[in-house]
């Protein structure tokens, strides 16, 4: 098989429902995950620049010396001879590190492991290292990161089209009237641009809009990032307030009785000051209260009986709070 042909079976053998042989190499590569999402960065058993980042190394029937001898010095490598099989043997999740986890979109936050098998013909069994990174379609940053510009403008058409709701949109804008469905009025006005912009780079093969088109799709997801950001600030805000607000009440509840006491304390006393009244207070709280006996402490939660009087520092109740023929009466 020359290496065009084997390259193109190599690829389709991520896809496959049925194990592909390729040079007496078997691959079965079934697994439960959805493989229009997840993309491997490169296919097993390709040699580019990525696989020097990636791997797995596994040294097949057409594997370069060059590249044998660049893994035997660099980690070693599993031999996969005529009659071997590759199979999954796990996918997991896995996070991807960055500066602004908390404003990344989803796409670009995590990636999926597979784990592979190497059975060869004398029966046995290895795992191959390391294990192979799949990316999502659209994760465009992570794309860019690898080099895979072609891949990295598909997933920005991916991310429209999911938005859209279509398929084939490059080929819907390439034609005189374009044929895509009408953006729905919530669909956020920079990436409605967007679309406008990239019917007029793929009908015109225009270079500078294709530029403009990334550019306001790298400004819509920025937008999209921070209004969900915001979003999530202004409900953990309503949420810090509704929790203030309940210990407020509580507290209300609790040091109710104090204020009780001062009313009482208050009731034909006109003349009498904060600082004394919280101290007869002090002095007037049963023995198994619960709470502070300090009269410091006790003032702030009676100040609210008081005013300040005009033009002086101290002091003195509020007139509703005293008993009107004394008040009258003083």
């Amino acid at each position: 098989m020359d290496d065009f042909m084997r390259r193109l079976e190599l690829s389709r053998a991520f896809d496959a429902q049925e194990p592909v042989v390729i040079d007496g190499v078997s691959f079965d590569l079934r697994w439960d995950i959805d493989k229009d999402q997840w993309r491997p960065v490169v296919p097993i058993g390709t040699y580019g620049r990525q696989t020097f980042r990636f791997g797995p190394r596994i040294v097949f029937p057409w594997t370069p010396p060059d590249w044998v001898e660049h893994w035997r010095d660099n980690g070693g490598y599993l031999d996969a001879p005529a009659g071997s099989t590759i199979k999954i043997a796990l996918v997991r999740p896995y996070p991807l590190e960055g500066s602004f986890e908390a404003l990344e979109v989803e796409e670009n936050r995590e990636c999926q492991l597979v784990y592979l098998w190497v059975f060869t013909p004398d029966g046995e069994m290895k795992a191959a290292e390391p294990p192979l990174p799949l990316f999502a379609r659209t994760a465009t940053a992570t794309q860019i990161d690898l080099g895979d510009f072609d891949r990295a403008y598909n997933g920005l058409v991916s991310r429209l089209e999911r938005l859209l709701g279509c398929e084939d949109l490059d080929d819907r804008l390439d034609k005189p009237v374009p044929d895509f469905p009408r953006p729905s009025a919530d669909m956020p006005l920079t990436y409605r641009r967007a679309v406008l912009t990239l019917h007029e780079a793929v009908h015109e093969s225009d270079e500078k809009a294709y530029v403009a088109f990334g550019y306001l799709m790298g400004r819509a997801e920025a937008e999209q990032q921070l209004l969900d950001s915001a979003l999530r600030d202004h409900r953990a805000a309503k949420g810090r307030k509704r929790g203030t607000g309940t210990r407020s009440a509580n507290s209300q509840r609790k040091t109710e009785p104090i204020r009780e006491l001062a009313k009482s304390l208050i009731k034909g006393n006109a003349a009498m000051s904060l600082g004394a009244c919280a101290r007869m207070v002090s002095q007037r709280l049963p023995d198994d209260w619960p709470l502070s006996r300090d009269p410091d402490w006790i003032k702030d939660h009676i100040r609210e009986l008081f005013q300040q009087r005009e033009g002086r520092v101290e002091y003195r109740p509020r007139p509703e709070w005293v008993h009107p023929p004394e008040a009258d009466g003083g």
